[in-house]
């Protein structure tokens, strides 16, 4: 046999041996590179997974915030509003009442109620205490007592204020004061507080 047909013939058969291995690896390989590419493929996936997650929450918190701010805000406005209407209703309210007692000042029993006040006053200060009355009615004041009666224009709806000068004692019986004094009572109230 001719020694180059036997070294072509092995040549070949090594070469389709060398051609096989390279195929195998370059499958191995290529297999690698897919299990690779498919790990990482996955990996990126849950790392977007995550991402979109954590945006998701984020978007989910700010929207709560949100919510929560907006519904702060319209509670306040509400309550300010509700307020702003109970102090309207009461300054009404006591506005009707002004206006009763200013009625009630020119009628027959006023004369008495400034009667009895000037004994309330005569009684905590002593029978010598300064009667300080309204501009309007410093003329009925003197009509019911022997003190010494001065006007006092801070009295604006009636009654009377008394003092002892020299004792420094000061007692507020008017019309004025006994308002004031309700009226602080009556948004002190616990029923009309929010």
């Amino acid at each position: 046999m001719d020694l180059d047909v036997i070294n072509s013939s092995k040549l070949e058969r090594f070469r389709a041996q060398i051609d096989k291995q390279a195929d195998e690896e370059i499958a191995e390989l290529t297999a690698r590179i897919r299990e690779k590419k498919n790990a990482a493929g996955k990996a990126k996936a849950k790392f977007a997974e995550r991402e979109a997650l954590a945006q998701v929450r984020a978007e989910q918190n700010n929207a709560a915030l949100r919510y929560k701010k907006e519904f702060s805000r319209c509670d306040f406005e509400t309550t300010k509003a509700v307020r702003a209407h109970r102090n309207e209703l009461i300054e009404g309210f006591f506005a009707e009442i002004a206006e009763e007692l200013s009625e009630f000042t020119g009628s027959a029993e006023y004369d008495s109620y400034l009667e009895s006040s000037i004994k309330k006053a005569e009684g905590a200060l002593g029978k010598g205490c300064v009667i300080l009355a309204a501009l309007k009615d410093v003329d009925r004041v003197k009509a019911l007592t022997n003190n010494e009666i001065r006007a006092d224009s801070s009295i604006t709806l009636g009654g009377i204020c008394a003092m002892d000068e020299s004792k420094g004692l000061f007692a507020d019986l008017s019309l004025d004061a006994a308002l004031a004094d309700e009226k602080e009572k009556f948004s002190d109230k616990a029923e009309l507080r929010l």
